[in-house]
C-alpha cells in the first residue's frame, strides 16, 4: 500500500483567503486535486483485493473499530416489453422538448473546471 510522502495541504481559512494572492489559492486547489487523483488511483488499485477480503469473511456486515462495512447489491436490470420501451422513449422526448422550451427552476451553479496540462501524478 502506498502512503502519501507529502503531508496533506490544510484547508485555507476563508477569512485568510481575502489576503492571499488568487494564484496561490488556485495553486493550492491544483495541489489538492492532484493529491485527490493520486488517492483515487490508490483506492482503485486496492478495491479488487478489498472486495476479495470482504468476501473471504463471508459476513453481511463487517464491524471494525474504524468502520462498519455492509454488503449491498447493485440495481437489477429489467426486461421491459417493447410497448413500455416505446412509452419511455416518448416520455424522454417530451421531457427534452419541455427542457428546450423552459428554463430550469433551480440547480444551476457556477463552478470552475480544472484540467491538468501535464501528467503530474
Amino acid at each position: 500500500m502506498k502512503l502519501d510522502v507529502q503531508p496533506p495541504i490544510t484547508t485555507i481559512d476563508s477569512s485568510a483567503s481575502d489576503f492571499l494572492d488568487p494564484l496561490e489559492i488556485i495553486n493550492a486547489m491544483l495541489d489538492l486535486r492532484a493529491q485527490l487523483t493520486e488517492l483515487q488511483q490508490q483506492v482503485d488499485a486496492l478495491q479488487p483485493t478489498f472486495y476479495a477480503a470482504c468476501a473471504a469473511l463471508q459476513l453481511e456486515k463487517i464491524a471494525t473499530d474504524r468502520a462498519t462495512i455492509s454488503r449491498r447489491l447493485t440495481p437489477g436490470k429489467w426486461d421491459y416489453s417493447d410497448e413500455i420501451i416505446e412509452q419511455d422513449d416518448l416520455l424522454k422526448q417530451l421531457k427534452s422538448q419541455f427542457q428546450q422550451a423552459h428554463e430550469p427552476i433551480g440547480g444551476r451553479e457556477v463552478y470552475w473546471m480544472i484540467k491538468f496540462l501535464l501528467a503530474t501524478v
